[in-house]
């Protein structure tokens, strides 16, 4: 049988998502330092070091990124 309750969330309900709410806040904030940081670095590179690694400076955001960053 499934039970439909309507109303407010009770303070233990709220109290359990708080925590995963906010683990995931701090995970996306983790991806977002790590990616700019790899940004950061390959953008230093010189271009003969880019190009060795097979990569063109234009190529930095889409590989770092991917189809994330807009």
């Amino acid at each position: 049988m499934t039970t439909i309750t309507h109303g407010q969330a009770t303070a233990h309900e709220v109290g359990n998502a708080l925590p995963g709410f906010l683990t995931r806040i701090a995970g996306g904030v983790r991806h977002y330092v790590r990616l700019s940081r790899a940004t950061r670095q390959l953008e230093q590179l010189d271009d003969r070091l880019l190009a060795d690694i097979g990569m063109k400076r234009s190529d930095i955001n889409r590989m770092v990124w991917g189809g994330e960053r807009r």
